[in-house]
């Protein structure tokens, strides 16, 4: 029987991030199956920075269509997006944020000490195997689009389905 684990990732903090991917790439590195999960600002990680005023593309029904309704979008998921622009070597840390300086001193010390960063981190995973999921009502939610994403082949998928996920899996972790 096949390993298996599950990791959920709510929070868009750098060390949280970290903590999840380190893990997942451990776990796969031994052969476990994971799947990773990403509910509220988890996706951030995932994200492609955009610049503050980037210009917002219009929503392709046939593609998007899918796993959103765009029918209800409405002016405030633009705004959220511009205030939220997310990106991996841009997330704040959960404790001495210092306004922005701490996760670049952070960074720096992972550099030093030769230990991958985020970015690098997520890449390793998708090199592994990690199957990485969006969870639909989120995508919903914020107006989301898996082609704004660092990663190829982002699934979006609801709740029940990490549900079963989790109970299939030995490993189950919340970040």
């Amino acid at each position: 029987m096949n390993k298996k684990g599950t990791i959920l990732l709510l929070s868009g903090d750098l060390d949280k991030a970290l903590a999840a991917f380190i893990i997942a790439v451990g776990f796969a590195a031994l052969g476990v199956e994971m799947k990773m999960w990403f509910m509220i600002f988890g996706h951030n990680c995932l994200k492609r920075r955009k610049g503050f005023f980037a210009r917002r593309r219009k929503p392709d029904p046939d593609r998007e269509g899918r796993y959103r309704d765009l029918a209800t979008d409405s002016i405030l998921q633009p705004i959220v997006e511009m205030l939220n622009r997310g990106g991996a070597e841009n997330l704040p840390l959960s404790q001495l944020n210092l306004m922005g300086l701490g996760p670049m001193l952070f960074a720096q010390m992972l550099k030093k000490k030769n230990i991958p960063n985020l970015e690098e981190l997520i890449h390793s995973a998708d090199d592994l195997g990690v199957k990485f999921t969006l969870c639909q009502i989120c995508c919903d939610a914020f107006g989301m689009s898996i082609d704004d994403l660092i990663v190829p082949n982002v699934e979006v998928k609801g709740v029940s389905t990490y549900m079963k996920d989790t109970m299939d899996a030995q490993v189950n972790l919340v970040f």
